[in-house]
């Protein structure tokens, strides 16, 4: 007999493994598998040592760590061309039955530069200061500078421009300044060419280069000479203010921001808000705010929204929440950054 009891034994057409419990006939014997005992022919089981040592051997796939296929990104320092200082202006359409007209006219403020600088804007319609903006602008950013109803037109709006470098650079000119007297009928015309070639903003070079110190005068540009500003030196005294410290809590009541607002109508009031308020989410960022809550208060919920919109597209904002305060009411927005 092949077999004994007590034998271990493998079944071939399930590869379990069991023992000899009983020898029933020279054909047959009784096997036991776990805690089942049944009977088997010869023929239908072998000694499980022989599959052992010849079966393949199976190794289990190495476990590891997700992403560890993914190789690191070597990271490569990016180089930004220095393009010049620009004026871009975004027109607002209005769908006015089968029409569309511009209703808003805003503006920005584009530094394609490797330079920071100060800048002091201003908006005079018929003669007149209506709007008054001291700011910087770093590298690479662009600022939002205001909104100029596009019925404005008539009243013979001109923007000036002053720029100072922010570093010191006895190299350079200490200030440049541009004036913009736009001429409607030729901003008309640029207007209907946006919309064939179906752009967003319409571009003006205020500065190529900041110019190097040298004697200058102030010059003016038209609305027609659009691509064809070069960097013209020209220069006004520049006054040393002290720089800003950041807030956080930041009131944007126009009483709170102007001591002389009574007269300013709602745009001209809003752009003065909403200038005010990216000036100190700039500083917040550069000085590694956790939080900051911005006094709106409620009114239209215009200036709201537009701070609102500003945050979403802030890429160091990580939250921002509009909920009732103790305080504030429903007034106020309360913003987290992601330091």
């Amino acid at each position: 007999m092949k077999y004994e009891i007590g034998d271990k034994i493998l079944l071939l057409h399930s590869k379990e493994e069991g023992t000899v419990v009983d020898i029933i006939n020279a054909e047959m014997v009784m096997v036991e598998v776990g805690k089942v005992s049944f009977p088997v022919y010869l023929d239908q089981i072998d000694f499980p040592y022989f599959h052992r040592f010849t079966a393949p051997k199976v190794t289990p796939p190495p476990t590891r760590i997700p992403g560890w296929d993914i190789k690191p990104e070597k990271k490569q320092e990016t180089f930004k061309e220095s393009k010049g200082v620009f004026l871009s202006v975004l027109p607002v359409f209005q769908v006015e039955g089968y029409e569309e007209n511009v209703q808003v006219l805003k503006f920005h403020l584009l530094n394609e530069t490797q330079m920071a600088y100060r800048f002091h804007f201003q908006v005079w319609l018929k003669q007149r200061l209506e709007l008054e903006i001291r700011n910087d602008i770093d590298a690479f950013k662009h600022f939002y500078l205001s909104d100029l109803l596009f019925e404005s037109l008539n009243d013979s709006p001109r923007l000036e421009f002053t720029f100072y470098p922010k570093e010191n650079d006895p190299t350079l000119a200490p200030a440049y300044q541009k004036i913009w007297k736009i001429k409607p009928k030729q901003l008309f015309q640029q207007l209907n060419e946006l919309k064939a070639r179906r752009d967003a903003t319409l571009s003006y070079p205020l500065f190529e280069k900041y110019p190097i110190k040298e004697k200058s005068a102030i010059s003016d540009f038209e609305t027609g000479k659009i691509g064809n500003l070069a960097a013209g030196a020209n220069s006004v005294a520049a006054q040393a203010e002290p720089p800003l410290q950041p807030k956080y809590e930041l009131d944007l009541h126009i009483e709170h921001l102007l001591t002389e607002w009574r007269g300013l109508n709602n745009v001209a009031i809003l752009a003065i808000q909403l200038n005010e308020f990216q000036r100190y989410l700039d500083l917040a960022i550069v000085h590694h705010q956790h939080t900051m809550i911005v006094i709106h208060g409620l009114g239209r919920g215009k200036l709201k929204e537009e701070i609102h919109a500003i945050l979403k597209q802030t890429n160091d904002v990580e939250r921002f929440v509009n909920e009732y305060h103790p305080r504030y009411g429903y007034g106020a927005t309360e913003i987290f950054f992601k330091h």
